[in-house]
């Protein structure tokens, strides 16, 4: 008889690794002065609402003070999860999810709220524009990860009204630092990590901070592969106690294998869910993305509590990818194997420029910005139907011979030209408010393959944000706020008769309120928001439209409670109601494509087992979702459960942390989302570890 929990021989060995753990824990006890000194704290706190978040055009405030739902992820949190995606980031929010796996040639998908992130506006860095089109950003570079969720048209210009993540990068450290950590994920692939920092000269003016990364191996995932190689520098030169420089730049090259796209016409039933590892790519297929970003910055304090800050950004990302999309021909999941072969590189420029200060009980910030992006380089690209199978028995072809061709031309550019402003008025001790506009000069051109211009979508557009806050006690805030915002509308699918054809910009609004409170054993966030949007959809005819709104009705609700001394649980809900209105006949009153009904997410994680050891369980739930605007299909609710441990202890005078945990902990088949019609397998159970030393 098998067991329905057959653990692999990494898991044996993280079993393996605790109870090593254990023992070494037991028996620094007994050693006591002779080896080491225990350290207090096994794991790390949750970030809590005073800790402050990126605003973006409003600047840096804590969470408790922000009218608008954020959460933010520390890198401690990210490493002793061992979290290899900002889906695994985030996954712990109940308004996030995980709309695509990390290893395909579409990584680091998510939505907020029932709405897909923007990949080359809703994704930034230190609060700045960055392309996030096919790579998973090297999370090892940063020191926390934060999500705005909902519009956030005044705070970042255009963008999904979702949400915006912002990746925050690591900075010097005060005093030298230097790290080495050692990896692995169950399939094979192996991770080398040095993290370094300090500071130099007398008075410690120059900070540096350096991260360096190497990845390769096979992983799990539809018995796929990872290779990358990253490096991350960031400086800063205090010139004098007013006058700061920065410099930040990141490198990644990473290229996997696996990440096959499902794709199911409404006249086929959804399949059922195959093995998270079983092999669908060809050989041949996996995507090459190399990715470059560099930001110069200058800080002035030119008056007690005023600051001038100046920001110039480039970016460069190059995607050349080869993957199968298998169409359903039957609901016995037979198929039709269509390769596809393509290449796509983006350049992007911003220069930002703000003032922020304070005028008696006027907190105002004022700035412009301007912003430019190039799709560089696209190819005509082939979609070869190269073979036939079904699904419980891949047919695996050989697709090297698919290759781009036509030579590369420049397909798109838009422009960003804003300039905005915002004033945070003290009414009172318990009342506040927030007004903000922000103006847009957008355009959004075309081009064939010939270089002529075939569609320009220009837009000059003013975007409100208005808040109330109400503060009964210092460590309450109740919120109301509205905010309107523009977005660049979705390219059609390559699966629809009417592939890659650009749509004009899609206007949406957002009314939210909440409630925000910090007590000293618990917090909690609640919020009730409503999302009008623009729609865009494909209709009976295979052609992708825009037609109608959809409007976004749900609530949402985060907490962390301290339970005992060292048991914390963490966990949330959302409920959404998301409908097409006002579209076509047979479209109308639908529920909105990929928008889940209710998700929830609890973690516990209960410190000082024995000294130094901390273990933590979760799991996440996604209930079901519509496959396309006509609700003929639907995907099914599934739930998810994780467990590991981490390990902190000081021997012979080096911190040594051990750490390991396995996703997907009872082996679940699923299928994760994408985009209309479009499915990819979920990610099966998986096993890693992580030593680190610090010196």
């Amino acid at each position: 008889m098998s067991l329905p929990f057959a653990p692999s021989r990494l898991q044996l060995a993280l079993a393996a690794a605790g109870l090593c753990a254990l023992h070494l824990s037991a028996m620094a006890e007994d050693v006591g002065d002779a080896l080491s000194t225990v350290e207090v704290k096994a794991t790390v706190e949750k970030k809590k609402l005073g800790d402050s978040v990126s605003s973006g055009a409003l600047g840096r405030k804590s969470e408790l003070d922000t009218p608008f739902s954020t959460k933010a992820v520390s890198s401690d949190e990210i490493e002793d999860r061992l979290a290899t995606s900002i889906s695994e980031v985030l996954k712990y929010d109940a308004s996030v999810t995980a709309i695509s796996p990390p290893i395909s040639t579409h990584p680091a998908t998510i939505q907020m709220r029932g709405l897909r992130l923007d990949d080359l506006n809703g994704y930034k860095v230190n609060g700045l524009a960055n392309i996030n089109r096919g790579t998973e950003m090297p999370l090892e570079m940063f020191e926390s990860v934060e999500a705005l969720k909902g519009l956030t048209g005044y705070m970042y210009g255009f963008g999904s009204p979702g949400g915006i993540v912002n990746y925050v990068s690591k900075r010097p450290t005060t005093d030298k630092s230097f790290s080495a950590a050692l990896g692995y994920q169950e399939g094979g692939a192996v991770k080398e990590h040095i993290d370094m920092g300090g500071r130099l000269g007398e008075e410690g003016d120059f900070g540096y901070r350096l991260n360096l990364l190497h990845e390769d191996g096979d992983v799990k995932q539809e018995s796929g592969s990872v290779n990358r190689n990253a490096a991350g520098l960031n400086l800063e030169w205090r010139i004098n106690k007013d006058l700061a420089l920065t410099y930040d730049a990141i490198y990644q090259r990473r290229a996997t294998v696996g990440g096959t796209d499902i794709i199911i016409a409404p006249a086929y039933k959804v399949p059922a869910p195959l093995d998270g590892d079983t092999r669908l790519n060809s050989v041949g297929a996996g995507s090459d993305v190399e990715y470059t970003l560099a930001t110069t910055g200058i800080e002035y304090r030119f008056a007690p509590e005023w600051t001038a800050n100046a920001s110039y950004r480039t970016s460069d990302s190059t995607r050349v990818y080869k993957k199968d999309q298998y169409y359903l021909t039957s609901n016995a999941g037979d198929y039709r194997d269509r390769v596809t072969s393509e290449l796509h590189a983006y350049h992007f420029d911003q220069v930002q420029a703000t003032v922020n200060g304070k005028l008696g009980a006027h907190e105002v910030v004022m700035g412009v910005m301007s912003q430019n992006l190039v799709s560089t380089s696209s190819v005509v690209t082939p979609k070869t139907n190269l073979g036939t199978g079904n699904l419980s028995a891949p047919n695996i072809i050989n697709a090297w011979g698919v290759n781009y061709s036509g030579g590369t031309y420049k397909d798109e550019t838009t422009r960003q030209e804003a300039v905005f402003a915002s004033d945070t008025v003290t009414i009172s001790d318990n009342w506040s408010a927030l007004a903000g506009l922000r103006y847009t000069q957008f355009t959004d051109q075309a081009y064939s393959t010939k270089g002529a211009l075939t569609a320009s979508y220009p837009a000059d557009k003013t975007t409100p944000t208005v808040a109330l806050m109400y503060k009964p006690a210092a460590d309450t805030t109740l919120y109301v706020s509205y905010v309107e915002a523009m977005e660049q509308a979705a390219n059609a699918p390559t699966s629809t008769v009417n592939a890659n054809q650009t749509f004009a910009p899609i206007k949406s609004k957002q009314t939210e309120v909440g409630v925000k409170t910090e007590r000293s054993w618990w917090n909690a966030t609640a919020s009730l928001f409503r999302i009008e949007r623009g729609a865009q959809y494909t209709n009976a005819a295979n052609v992708y439209v825009m037609d109608g709104e959809t409007r976004y009705q749900g609530m949402e609700f985060n907490t962390v409670v301290q339970a005992a001394k060292n048991l914390s649980i963490e966990g949330g809900i959302m409920l959404l109601d998301a409908k097409l209105e006002d579209a076509a006949p047979g479209y109308s009153g639908k529920h909105a494509v990929g928008a889940p009904r209710r998700q929830a997410s609890v973690q516990a994680t209960w410190r000082e087992v024995l000294p130094g050891l901390a273990l933590h369980v979760g799991s996440q739930y996604l209930g079901d979702l519509p496959m396309d605007a006509a609700n003929v299909n639907t995907l099914p609710s599934y739930a998810l459960f994780d467990a590991g441990f981490n390990y902190r202890h000081r021997y012979f005078g080096k911190m040594i942390s051990v750490r390991a945990n396995i996703s997907n902990l009872s082996n679940r088949k699923y299928w994760t989302y994408y985009q209309e019609n479009y499915l990819n397998l979920g990610a099966p159970r998986t096993a890693s570890v992580n030593v680190r030393v610090d010196f």
